[in-house]
């Protein structure tokens, strides 16, 4: 590898460099991130994400209560992706730089609140040309008539559906959430 790195650096005198890759912007949320809601709660999920021609799978535990999201990322080994807190007003994440800069821990979170936030504090939070739908087994959130994000209830638990599938029309990718445990816990 060194070796490599040695030779790119050297060019022939006149000769331009290639031109470099376009850089993909990083995905954001489209809406911003809703205020802690309690219970207290301690969740762990199996995230499976799927990309045109690629899937990875992750372990997401959460926290949550009335004032604070705090949330980690995991491999299906135990190593550590990232780690995100927020307290309502501050947002602090951290990641592993083996983590692609494509992946955003605050776009995981907005999933997870597109998909189990209530209705009405998601609306709260909207910009006006944002459009969140719902029904019994769905929700859809549309910018200026566009579906954007697609959520499908493939189980209806009342407290927090256990299986779920996310669809994100804009940045191409659907996550699979499964619930492997839920605990609701003192605060």
């Amino acid at each position: 590898m060194i070796g490599l790195t040695g030779c790119a650096a050297t060019q022939a005198p006149g000769v331009s460099p290639p031109p470099a890759e376009p850089v993909a912007a990083r995905p954001r949320p489209l809406f911003p991130i809703a205020p802690p809601q309690g219970p207290a709660r301690r969740i762990v999920q199996q995230l499976t994400a799927h990309w045109p021609g690629s899937e990875k799978t992750l372990l997401c535990i959460l926290e949550l209560d009335s004032a604070h999201i705090a949330m980690a990322g995991l491999t299906q080994d135990g190593l550590s992706l990232f780690n995100l807190s927020y307290d309502g007003k501050t947002l602090e994440a951290d990641k592993n730089p083996l983590v692609p800069e494509l992946v955003a821990p605050e776009l995981i979170i907005a999933d997870l609140q597109l998909v189990y936030w209530p209705l009405a504090v998601l609306q709260k939070n909207l910009p006006k040309q944002l459009k969140l739908e719902a029904g019994p087994d769905f929700r859809r959130l549309s910018e200026q008539g566009k579906p954007r994000i697609e959520v499908r209830y493939i189980s209806q638990e009342d407290a927090w559906p256990r299986t779920v599938e996310l669809t994100n029309l804009q940045y191409h990718y659907r996550l699979t959430i499964d619930t492997v445990s839920y605990e609701v816990v003192s605060e």
